[in-house]
């Protein structure tokens, strides 16, 4: 009976490790309990205030802030653009986005609501990497595939191979699988969204040189607009909207773009 060779038992120690990794890692999703039907019956029946309210309770239970639900962010979207909340509606197709960044019909529901707005959605080549692997595949099986051309690389090494063939390929494998990870976090669009908000008033909010009213105005932000949050001072928050667009902006007219599950959530109606 034949050995394995130490090379051979490598090779079958990691590829059943990394048997037990999905090809294809899904995004974070909820279950669809009584609730959520009763809010999509609300929608499709051609009642959006109901189907709303019922999104509004389902969404700010803890669980579903936990866990998330990228469908049921796109349907409450859909009842907020029904019931004429453009800029809340933009929210939370981004938040679908958030937890799906391949969730065509939210990007087309987001892109349709911007131009509502007046708005556009920068085109970025990022949503079209999303649509063909989920961010999370690539951190997770590219580490996977990088840890085996390590294992392989380190095990050619110690036996004095001098196959140079094998040694460059290990080296290849290694490098493109940490690749692909480090890739997929990069433009992974959850992290930078801890400093991300919406502005959701109906009116564009002014931004200002100074947290305080009577603070110089430096121009104003259209609602929906997607900002970057730079620090925060009590009832402001100091924000860039873009290139000259930097100021404190009164934080009753921003959402933040993650939910926050606590009493004092930024979870505010336009």
């Amino acid at each position: 009976m034949n050995r394995m060779s130490p090379l051979h038992s490598v090779i079958v120690a990691v590829a059943a490790l990394a048997m037990g990794i999905p090809a294809s890692v899904s995004p974070l999703r909820a279950g669809t309990p009584e609730q959520a039907s009763s809010a999509a019956e609300a929608l499709r029946s051609g009642h959006p205030l109901d189907a709303l309210a019922r999104y509004r309770s389902l969404l700010t239970d803890p669980s579903f802030l936990k866990s998330g639900s990228p469908e049921l962010w796109y349907n409450r979207g859909l009842a907020e653009e029904k019931t004429g909340e453009n800029a809340a509606a933009s929210l939370s197709f981004r938040r679908a986005l958030l937890l799906d960044p391949g969730f065509s019909p939210a990007r087309r529901q987001l892109a349709a609501v911007m131009g509502t707005l007046g708005l556009s959605v920068p085109d970025d080549w990022k949503p079209r990497v999303w649509t063909v692997v989920h961010p999370d595949s690539l951190i997770i099986i590219g580490a996977a595939v990088g840890w085996i051309g390590t294992l392989l690389f380190v095990v050619l090494l110690f036996q004095g191979s001098r196959r140079k063939g094998l040694i460059a390929l290990a080296l290849v494998i290694l490098i493109a699988g940490h690749g692909a990870s480090v890739f997929g976090t990069l433009i992974d669009p959850r992290r930078i969204a801890a400093d991300q908000a919406v502005v959701i008033s109906k009116a564009a909010p002014t931004l200002r040189a100074t947290p305080a009213d009577s603070g110089t105005p430096s121009g104003t932000v259209a609602p929906g607009t997607l900002i970057n949050v730079l620090s925060r001072n009590g009832a402001w928050w100091y924000v860039t909207a873009g290139p000259g667009q930097t100021g404190w902006i009164p934080s009753d007219t921003v959402t933040s773009l993650l939910p926050i599950a606590s009493p004092a959530s930024s979870e505010k109606r336009p």
